[in-house]
């Protein structure tokens, strides 16, 4: 099997469908987040907060050049796709963008501390979702809402999608 990449902006649910998702398909599951931020010991925040966006895309640019295997979900963080290397870490994976709209990422992000989005409104959140979807639509072989949309469903759907 081949690695599957899971993309998209913040809130919409990569790292839970990953796991459900790698579960269903007996592989392994990488988070990138979690793994920069067990590299680095410091949380995603508290990496933007001390060294800034540029160090930690490094970070996840690094990370990227050592996942390799295949036969694994690897579930990014929504900006990977601005890190440098990304292209090349996608070439011969199956990319699944996962998207939501601005009011659904805005309702999930509650009061979940994001960097780049903390304190945000729907209207900005939008703005920022919109720069990116051209850059995800890039890499997508699949795109999925989640809108009104579990994980389990959705980890069900890619499923499907592999499977059909």
């Amino acid at each position: 099997m081949k690695k599957i990449v899971l993309i998209g902006f913040a809130a919409c649910y990569k790292s839970t469908v990953g796991r459900l998702l790698a579960d269903r398909l007996s592989c392994a599951f990488v988070d990138t987040d979690a793994e920069i931020e067990r590299a680095c010991n410091k949380t995603v925040q508290q990496i933007f907060e001390t060294h800034g966006e540029a160090f930690f895309r490094e970070e996840e640019s690094k990370l990227l050049r050592t996942l390799t295997q295949d036969n694994a979900v690897v579930a990014c963080g929504g900006g990977v796709v601005l890190s440098q290397g990304f292209s090349l870490f996608a070439q011969g994976s199956i990319v699944i963008c996962l998207t939501a709209s601005a009011e659904t990422v805005h309702s999930r992000l509650g009061g979940v501390a994001r960097p780049l989005f903390d304190g945000l409104t729907v209207r900005q959140l939008d703005s920022y979702i919109q720069s990116r979807a051209p850059l995800y639509a890039k890499y997508a072989d699949v795109t999925i809402p989640t809108d009104r949309k579990t994980p389990e469903q959705l980890a069900q759907q890619i499923y499907n999608w592999l499977n059909r």
